[in-house]
């Protein structure tokens, strides 16, 4: 598969998970949420202006300045730091069908980062670190949403670990 060929289809997974995030407005209620979504759908809008980009360069020079692909989505690392203040920003009640939009977008966010992975397994160059790199930000996109996800389920985890204490004390 070519780099053009491989953009193409990224476009497509990333128009996909996008349009789930600006549906989302149509189905939560809770002003935070509406704008996690809004956020995620910019970025991942940010994804397809940069895949377009990138295939016009590639028909041009043959050359990608791969520096131009950024997300404002935290990292990991820097989540799990303000995780206190996060859940204070949360409310108690989710309204809407939150869970529904969450749960099929982190199932579009992996199948998206999983994509990238194999992609980068068969590229090398620019190409190869523009992969990996839309690797990372769609993990990010994993990590946030699964975040929400958490939280919504009431299902006493908190980014993958255990909120409450169930030792008998």
């Amino acid at each position: 598969m070519d780099s053009i060929e491989i953009f193409k289809t990224a476009i497509a997974f990333e128009e996909k998970i996008r349009d789930l995030y600006l549906s989302a407005d149509k189905i939560v209620d809770d002003k935070r949420g509406k704008a996690i979504f809004k956020a995620l759908a910019d970025d991942e809008q940010s994804h397809v202006d940069f895949l377009l980009y990138s295939i016009k360069q590639l028909e041009e020079s043959g050359v990608i300045d791969h520096e131009r692909l950024t997300s404002p989505i935290p990292s990991k690392t820097e989540i799990e730091a303000n995780i206190e203040s996060m859940k204070a920003q949360i409310p108690e009640r989710m309204l809407g069908d939150i869970k529904t939009v969450l749960n099929s977008a982190l199932q579009l966010e992996k199948e998206t980062s999983a994509y990238y992975r194999e992609a980068s397994k068969k590229t090398d160059g620019d190409i190869k670190i523009i992969m990996e790199m839309f690797q990372e930000i769609e993990d990010r996109h994993v990590d946030v949403v699964q975040i929400e996800l958490d939280h919504a389920s009431n299902n006493g985890m908190w980014f993958d670990f255990m909120e409450g204490n169930l030792e008998v004390e």
